[in-house]
């Protein structure tokens, strides 16, 4: 779907026909959308294709008639829940300039688009392309450090579960968990190269005052990226010593079995003997019965102190 917005008044509105200084957003576009941008700014349709690849990296590509650029946004995983499927993941954003007008490209909305429109990035003009995209991505640093945050809390609130838990489930949340960092950390990573690319100023033109302001994003970017890879080596070892623990729980709760067993084994071995159609001493004698039970209780307690000072009928 294809939005024309101009200025009006400090306030964007929608327009029907596109002329010079017009934003132009193309929401999930079809053929004819991406055939029609084509022709009219002499653009390749690669361009566009790329924007909607759900797999497609941050990266600067150069057209003689304009430029695309990449980015991935963090959203929540319209998947998630789902059997491997991670919570978060990245959506590709795409930026095309052409002489005239700036063109957002996305397979579906993001929060951050319409937070764009309604002016919750800064104020902007149009016809203001780099302001813009610098807008977005001071906006996109501040969308990964607030999902880092979310991550940071499902894990702590996993974390207190792990305490007292003996099935997988959380330890499969954690994996989950995992892979969105890993896909943060790779775009992260990804879009710190674009921002030095574009900080030399060979391909993306910029004043020395947005230069600070793309300094100041790069950082940020760059502190999330560490942020994002301490978080994920946090959470492998995590799972490492969740994984650990099961088998120390597993262990523990198997020697305590082995125990019982083996407490039980004893009094019915000896009770199998006397039921025996087989002549025994004394068994006519009612003190037999006596004796055998206590015989067998002795025993069994004997066993069980035995096992409990070697902490094998102990689950803490």
């Amino acid at each position: 779907m294809l939005t024309i917005y101009k200025n009006s008044d400090e306030r964007l509105i929608q327009k029907s026909v596109i002329h010079p200084n017009h934003l132009l957003l193309l929401i999930d576009p079809n053929m004819d959308e991406i055939n029609q941008m084509t022709r009219h700014f002499q653009l390749p349709a690669k361009f566009f294709t790329d924007a909607l690849d759900q797999d497609e990296r941050p990266r600067l590509e150069r057209d003689e008639h304009g430029y695309l650029i990449v980015l991935n946004l963090p959203i929540k995983n319209p998947k998630a829940g789902e059997k491997h499927e991670p919570p978060y993941i990245t959506q590709p954003l795409g930026i095309i300039h052409t002489d005239s007008n700036l063109i957002l490209v996305s397979r579906q909305h993001h929060p951050l688009i319409e937070q764009l429109i309604n002016g919750e990035c800064g104020d902007f003009q149009t016809e203001m392309k780099t302001r813009i995209t610098l807008l977005l991505f001071k906006a996109v640093a501040k969308a990964y450090d607030d999902h880092l945050g979310y991550i940071n809390d499902a894990a702590a609130a996993l974390q207190q579960k792990l305490r007292a838990s003996y099935q997988n489930r959380e330890l499969f949340s954690l994996i989950e968990l995992s892979k969105s960092l890993v896909f943060f950390s790779t775009s992260l990573s990804a879009l710190a190269i674009l921002y030095r690319q574009m900080m030399q100023g060979r391909t993306f033109k910029i004043q020395e005052s947005d230069r600070k302001l793309l300094d100041t994003i790069l950082v940020d970017i760059e502190q999330s990226a560490e942020v994002a890879e301490m978080r994920r080596e946090s959470l492998s070892n995590l799972m490492d010593a969740y994984a650990a623990i099961v088998h120390n729980n597993l262990n523990t709760v198997l020697k305590a079995l082995t125990a019982i067993a083996i407490v039980m084994i004893i009094p019915t071995m000896i009770g199998s003997i006397f039921s025996m159609n087989v002549a025994l001493p004394n068994e006519d004698d009612p003190a037999t019965t006596i004796i055998v039970a206590t015989i067998m209780a002795g025993l069994s307690l004997l066993l069980i102190l035995f096992f409990y000072f070697k902490r094998y009928l102990r689950l803490h």
